[in-house]
């Protein structure tokens, strides 16, 4: 899978289940966890530069919540 589609899959993962698992995300795309933060990064400054009102948080457990409505 190209790195397009692994932060594709991310923020589809984030949009319709609202959790992210990092041990198992990393895992099931075969990356290691900084790329999954890079991922995470990329997100985030989209959401800031489209003002989405999106944001990811991390519960101290492995996961990555969304918060905030996502625009219709």
């Amino acid at each position: 899978m190209s790195k397009s589609e692994i932060l594709l899959c991310l923020f589809y993962r984030l949009l319709t289940e609202r959790s992210v698992n990092k041990a198992a995300f990393c895992c099931d795309m075969s990356i290691s966890e900084r790329s999954f933060y890079r991922y995470l990064n990329d997100i985030k400054s989209f959401s800031i530069e489209t003002c989405t009102g999106l944001e990811i948080a991390a519960d101290g457990s492995g996961n990555y919540i969304l918060k905030g409505d996502a625009p219709q």
